[in-house]
């Protein structure tokens, strides 16, 4: 395979409807205040009243109160009281295109936080919603609050960059790069040569290639690629992918000497052609999602799915066992990448393009949903792709499309998404249309709609690999000029703090092809992967 992100369509999939209101004459940020399409839906439910049940008051106290300016977050508390018992259940707060996750009430109390960014500038009422555990002892209720949002803006961030490249020796075309606590950095490696490049700290400083851990003799024969790769949760090991020959589970410390062969877990038989892509393992390290391309799942039409596996270790904390259980279609085509939230709860999935069937959020908006999709010359227009959101827990107990909890119209060929560390905000890298979205994650299960909160240009062209640093107010984007063989690229920093008014801060010259960023665990140091120059380029960032 030698294409593992191919974007070439076969045949014109169905067309969608789309909103014919000039974009450009709507202010970056608030397009979504104009209205388009289908509309929207309301975020929260209508508070239902049982009788004989006691109806709480609920008590809505923003902190600060009165005006805060986009920039700021904002703390809200919400008090559930009655005159008899203390009501027991959760609450959602919601206001415009905003929602949170449900919050439990503990004693009465609980306390949201709305991250800076997602409210709309004016006057703002937030509506908390109370659903009681007991429907027969309480009813549900609400209770508002007004806070003022002024467009006041966030002192923009002043970031300088510099880097060092390091050759990969020949080995093949980096995928990404893993910077680990021992100071070591991993490189999976493919095309020519497939196996994972180990850098380990020169004297005087920088790195210096150690050696090569070449994948098995049988898999290389298959034409198997070392790609995505994460650590495990454990930090003893390393979760990757193969690509026709499924996911394997490293020992790391035999993989920083080279002496690893791994535990391969296949997501199906080689004539299945999956194209095992990326892998991210769950935060208690039961469960890995192996992201394939282009497999089809069982009773599933469309080429992708995730695959899930049940993991097992020894007493150093190694994977010993993996098992498939089972793999989810998302109803695309042409899986690009996976990423778990923080908390473990969620599965962000990027879909290159929508399948036929699709019937996602987000129709009405021209930001997400479109028919003309083009990045390669010759190749004809096709639909936007998607953003699908599963149930970890839900994909654990039945892996199928019934742990799906929203599937969202995402712009030209999305490829790649990345999470804050709040788990407010999801950013997306759209291929096809040179840009990163913004949506809001608890909007995506609310009201998916309206779940965009933003978009930026990337500074370049044909983004790929993007992560978050600098406490979330950063965002690196590898603007990959794929399709532009021999041509140069770039990767840019974006100031990402008020997601509304994202916008690119500083340009890094880069080599040809850069794949993938990952972070290092200073926030500040990023990790770049030129495909096509076969290099490792570490960046120094400073932020004032």
């Amino acid at each position: 395979m030698t294409n593992q992100e191919s974007n070439a369509v076969k045949g014109l999939l169905k067309k969608r409807e789309r909103c014919t209101f000039l974009l450009g004459a709507v202010p970056f940020g608030l397009f979504l205040l104009a209205g388009c399409g289908s509309g929207t839906h309301a975020a929260v439910s209508t508070p239902v009243t049982v009788s004989g049940a006691i109806t709480p008051t609920v008590t809505v106290t923003a902190s600060p109160a009165g005006s805060i300016s986009m920039a700021q977050p904002l703390s809200v508390a919400v008090a559930v009281t009655s005159s008899s018992a203390t009501p027991q259940g959760s609450v959602v707060l919601s206001s415009g295109n905003y929602a949170s996750f449900p919050a439990s009430i503990s004693a009465g109390q609980a306390v949201i936080h709305v991250p800076a960014g997602l409210l709309a500038v004016g006057t703002d009422t937030l509506t908390a919603n109370f659903t009681p555990s007991n429907v027969s002892s309480f009813n549900s209720a609400s209770g508002t609050a007004d806070v003022t949002v002024t467009d006041a803006d966030a002192a923009t961030p002043v970031v300088t960059a510099s880097s060092v490249l390091y050759s990969t020796g020949g080995y093949g075309s980096p995928f990404r790069a893993l910077p680990l606590a021992s100071g070591n950095v991993l490189v999976s490696v493919t095309a020519a040569t497939s196996g994972m490049l180990v850098f380990v700290p020169a004297a005087g400083g920088g790195l210096k290639l150690s050696c090569f851990n070449f994948v098995r003799p049988s898999f290389v024969q298959d034409g198997a690629s070392d790609l995505g790769m994460n650590l495990t949760p454990n930090g003893a090991g390393v979760a990757a992918t193969l690509g026709v020959d499924g996911a394997i589970f490293y020992n790391l410390s035999t993989l920083q000497t080279c002496t690893s062969t791994g535990l391969q877990v296949s997501q199906g038989p080689l004539a299945s052609h999956q194209g095992s892509f990326d892998v991210v393992v769950t935060p208690d390290g039961k469960y890995a999602f192996v992201a394939n391309e282009f497999g089809v799942a069982a009773g599933a039409t469309t080429e992708g799915n995730i695959g899930v596996v049940a993991l097992q270790y020894d007493s150093t904390g190694v994977v010993t066992t993996g098992t498939l259980l089972g793999q989810v279609s998302t109803g695309g085509q042409g899986i690009a990448g996976v990423t778990i939230s923080p908390d473990g709860s969620r599965l962000y999935v990027t879909s290159e393009v929508a399948g036929a069937s699709s019937k996602a959020a987000g129709t009405g908006n021209p930001v997400l949903t479109k028919s003309n999709c083009t990045e390669q010359a010759g190749v004809a227009p096709h639909d936007n792709g998607l953003l699908t959101v599963i149930d970890v827990a839900a994909a654990e107990a039945s892996p199928s499309s019934s742990a799906i909890v929203a599937t969202v119209n995402a712009g030209c060929t999305p490829v790649r998404a990345v999470e804050t560390t709040d788990g407010s905000t999801l950013w997306v890298s759209a291929r096809g249309d040179n840009r990163v979205l913004a949506l809001s994650t608890g909007m995506l299960e609310t009201n998916p709609d309206n779940a965009l909160l933003g978009y930026a240009d990337t500074g370049g062209t044909e983004p790929v690999g993007l992560r978050l640093f600098d406490g979330g107010k950063l965002l690196a984007v590898a603007n990959s000029n794929r399709f532009e063989a021999g041509t140069t690229a770039n990767a840019t920093i974006l100031s990402v703090a008020v997601p509304a008014k994202a916008s690119v801060v500083q340009t890094i010259p880069t080599g040809l092809f850069p794949r993938e960023i990952t972070v290092g665990s200073d926030d500040r140091t990023l990790y770049l992967t030129n495909y096509n120059s076969g290099s490792l380029q570490v960046v120094t960032t400073t932020v004032q």
